[in-house]
């Protein structure tokens, strides 16, 4: 793998399934890279529940940033979703209790769960303004 990374970048609008474009996007550069489809469907589905967090707390377009890039492990897959809502504090963010849940009437809240189990890291930067979730993946890992 060369050393310089290839970065793809797209600004989403805030439309309807706009979250699916980028998760065919994240297919197509990790099918290159030599990600396998079992790996990629992982990686889909985080960036999809990233870019729905961004949409609905981020209020408005979004950018995806998509990279695959040279580690020291193996290669890895990057995404960057980044929104300029208000912030938030990630720490702050309470893991799900299932059982409670389940008898919720809103089922919402495991996204950034679900991130963190399907990513090999997760790294939430945030601040009114300007909040960027960056996720890899590492190709070694599946």
């Amino acid at each position: 793998m060369p050393g310089n990374s290839t970065v793809t970048r797209v600004v989403l609008q805030h439309e309807p399934n706009a979250e699916l474009g980028a998760g065919r996007l994240v297919e197509e550069v990790g099918l290159r890279a030599g990600f396998t489809r079992d790996t990629l469907a992982e990686v889909k589905l985080a960036v999809v529940e990233a870019c729905l967090n961004a949409f609905e707390y981020g209020g408005g377009d979004i950018e995806v940033e998509i990279a695959v890039r040279p580690a020291d492990r193996s290669p890895c897959l990057e995404v960057v979703v980044t929104d300029h809502g208000p912030g938030f504090d990630p720490q702050a963010v309470p893991v799900p209790d299932l059982p409670a849940k389940l008898k919720a009437k809103r089922k919402r809240g495991w996204g950034l769960q679900l991130m963190r189990r399907l990513m090999d890291e997760v790294v939430v930067s945030s601040r009114p303004g300007l909040t960027r979730v960056r996720m890899r993946r590492y190709r070694g890992g599946e």
